[in-house]
Order: structure tokens, then C-alpha cells, then sequence
């Protein structure tokens, strides 16, 4: 037990100065938090994007497996429609898939790691706030020792 009570006192006596720099350095910790929920958030629009897309493709795709080689298949290109192969057109729906697919994976990928980022910094502000937490509450417990002292 003789081990715990420096620590103890550490704590207890954290004056002013570490106090506020713990406070500081507890602030830039929660600011970097918010900037990689941003991040977090910022990915969602294009993959709600891709998600759609992805399913609308996939829908092109069977339709198309419902076509016989000799119906006709046209593609929009801009406001004119131009005939085109089925099998073109289907390479080209696949291509489009395949990309689909693949930039939902990296966004996927980026996502995953700011959400190891933040869950890093989360618990890095919240055993900050157990600190602090505690440190307050022994800084007032000393101080109504202090009191209940004066008092006697």
C-alpha cells in the first residue's frame, strides 16, 4: 500500500498549473475527436451515393439477363439514345459495378479506420476524465478536511 500513496498524493495535490494543462491538452483531445466524426460523417454522402447507384446497376444487370442477343439495347449519350450490343452494354453495366463495388470498399476501408482513430481518442479522453474527475474530488475532500480543521 505504501506503493499507492505517492500516487495518491500526485493526484491529490495536482496543482493549478497541471490542471490546466490537463484541461488544455483534454480540450485538443476533444477537438480531434469532432474532426474525425467529420471525417466519419463526410464519407457517408458518397457512399449513400455509390450504394444507389451500385443497386440501380444491378437492377440494369437483370434486366439485361432477360434479353435475348437479338433485342435491340440502346444507351442514353446525352440527350440522344444510341444502339449498342448487348454484350457491350452489359460490360459496360459490369464495368460500372465493378467500380461501384470498389470505391465502396475504400470508403469502407476509410472508415474503418478513423472509427479506430476516434475509438482511440475516445478512450484516451475518457481515462483524462477519470483523472480529472478524481482529482477533483480530492481536492475538495482536502479542502473540507481543511475547513472542518480550521474549524475546530
Amino acid at each position: 500500500t505504501s506503493g499507492m500513496a505517492p500516487r495518491k498524493e500526485a493526484v491529490a495535490s495536482m496543482d493549478r498549473n497541471a490542471a490546466l494543462k490537463m484541461q488544455q491538452i483534454f480540450n485538443e483531445e476533444v477537438k480531434k475527436l469532432q474532426i474525425v466524426q467529420k471525417k466519419i460523417n463526410k464519407l457517408a454522402e458518397p457512399r449513400n451515393s455509390y450504394m444507389t447507384q451500385l443497386a440501380e446497376n444491378e437492377g440494369v444487370i437483370k434486366e439485361m439477363e432477360l434479353l435475348k442477343e437479338s433485342d435491340k439495347v440502346y444507351k442514353l449519350m446525352g440527350p440522344v439514345l444510341v444502339g449498342q450490343e448487348l454484350d457491350v452494354a452489359k460490360r459496360d453495366v459490369h464495368n460500372r459495378i465493378s467500380f461501384f463495388k470498389k470505391q465502396l470498399k475504400n470508403i469502407d476501408t476509410q472508415t474503418k479506420e478513423y472509427a479506430k482513430e476516434q475509438a482511440e481518442i475516445r478512450t484516451k479522453v475518457q481515462g483524462m476524465q477519470q483523472v480529472m474527475m478524481k482529482a477533483q474530488k480530492e481536492a475538495v475532500a482536502a479542502q473540507l478536511k481543511a475547513q472542518q480543521k480550521a474549524g475546530q
